[in-house]
């Protein structure tokens, strides 16, 4: 038992140090620094590090604002 868990533990420390050295995994959406008025209606699908779907980076950037926390963009497609 003790020999699956210590394989477990470097397992999940490979995964992690992988994540770590690879920063395109998440990164910050370039949001206009003055208040957003409207967002484009063009369908550019983002998933936010919130779990959900943005219509575009401008819609997660509009979010962002709304709530007051920050999110990053996970992948430049659907969740």
């Amino acid at each position: 038992m003790t020999g699956k868990a210590v394989l477990f533990g470097l397992l999940l420390l490979y995964v992690t140090a992988d994540a770590a050295g690879r920063p395109d995994l998440m990164r910050k959406p370039s949001c206009p620094k003055t208040q957003i008025a409207a967002c484009p209606m063009n369908f550019a699908p983002v998933c936010g590090s919130d779990g959900n779907t943005y219509a575009n980076e401008c819609t997660l950037c509009a979010q962002s604002r709304k709530i007051k926390m920050e999110i990053l963009i996970a992948k430049e497609e659907s969740c």
